[in-house]
């Protein structure tokens, strides 16, 4: 019951087992008739036509992320600044309405400064289009209103300031435009 038979295996058997791969790819090749061998150049220029293909796409795609990165970082405090002009509208309004001597007026006149220096740094800009020809790009026309001191077609009087982030309207300025008397 004892012995089991175990395979025996040829030095000869062993050194083909220890052949590297790169040897027998090559044998096999050789045994290949000489006629494929245009046929393999063929392969050879579609799969580098194909991979440079492929690297070409890569580059596109690393560059137009990379664009859309840069854009999404841009404008990524868009919301919170749209959110805010009505808060920098109110202290606009408190402004206007408060008297000069009082000291909260100061205070209101600083909040508003900084509020503003603030959001500037981040691209904020304020459009506040007096005297400038009428544009209706950054401008939002309200009525026209004939003036004599004015050239047809400039703002005579911005009733809303707008604002625009890095170039992107956040909101037209409303005005009023001198007309031809």
């Amino acid at each position: 019951m004892g012995d089991q038979e175990q395979p025996q295996t040829s030095e000869s058997e062993m050194q083909d087992e220890t052949q590297p791969a790169g040897e027998e790819q090559q044998s096999v090749q050789d045994e290949a008739p000489s006629g494929a061998g245009g046929g393999s150049e063929e392969e050879v220029a579609r799969l580098r036509d194909a991979l440079l293909r492929t690297r070409a796409e890569m580059d596109n795609m690393e560059k137009r992320s990379r664009r859309e990165l840069d854009k999404a970082r841009k404008f990524q405090l868009e919301g919170l600044m749209r959110e805010l002009l009505p808060v920098i509208d109110a202290l606009d309004q408190g402004l206007d309405g408060a008297d000069d001597t009082e000291s909260a007026h100061e205070g209101l006149v600083l909040t508003h400064k900084l509020l503003l220096k603030a959001l500037e740094q981040h691209g904020l800009e304020v459009i506040e289009p007096t005297g400038e020809p009428f544009d209706p790009q950054w401008h939002e026309a309200m009525s026209m209103q004939p003036s004599e001191d004015a050239e047809p077609d400039t703002v005579l009087t911005v009733l809303q300031k707008g604002y625009r982030l890095h170039d992107r309207l956040l909101r037209a300025a409303r005005v009023i435009v001198a007309k031809a008397p």
